[in-house]
């Protein structure tokens, strides 16, 4: 099992939008192809995501390469923090 570059990953703010989706996807810890589909359309709809955002949300969507449980678990855990900034909490 890979580890991502996590830091970069949760503070990259292009990628910000897509890692809520990112976190539900994988919180029964199995990643189907319809959730893989779901995510790449979002992605591929959005005209500000380039290249490099594209392949780092790419390591996240690897059924065969699995995010490790520590970077689920600091990916919800961000994810968490920034919907409580947003509601101001």
């Amino acid at each position: 099992m890979k580890t991502l570059n996590l830091p970069d990953t949760l503070t990259d703010e292009r990628l910000a939008p897509f890692l809520p989706l990112v976190a539900a996807v994988w919180e029964d810890g199995e990643l189907s192809d319809l959730e893989i589909a779901a995510v790449c359309m979002a992605i591929i709809q959005d005209p500000e995501v380039d290249l490099s955002c594209k392949e780092a949300l790419q390591h996240w969507l690897d059924p065969n390469q699995p995010p490790s449980a520590r970077d689920l678990s600091a990916l919800n855990s961000h994810v968490a923090r920034s919907e409580d900034r947003a509601r101001g909490i």
